[in-house]
């Protein structure tokens, strides 16, 4: 039994394309590789990056996450 249908689904981007498709440099796709925010399988020399990981990057929250402010007074420390 062979697994050629399950590499058949893997669509696998250099790291080119991936930049391109993030609208960023390539170097700024090696950042993210080594920071471990993408998941990239290396191939002799070279990194490639499944599509569906480009899509869970992409659909990441970015930012800082929402804090509603506290309701509490909150004493200065010059008020002292």
């Amino acid at each position: 039994m062979t697994d050629s249908g399950l590499n058949d689904s893997l669509e696998l981007l250099s790291v080119a394309q991936t930049a391109k498709l993030l609208d960023i440099t390539r170097q700024r796709v090696h950042d993210l590789i080594k920071n471990g925010q993408i998941v990239a399988h290396k191939l002799g020399r070279y990194y490639y990056i499944e599509a569906a990981e480009v899509e869970r990057y992409k659909n990441q929250p970015t930012g800082k996450p929402h804090q509603p402010r506290s309701t509490t007074s909150q004493k200065n420390s010059v008020d002292n």
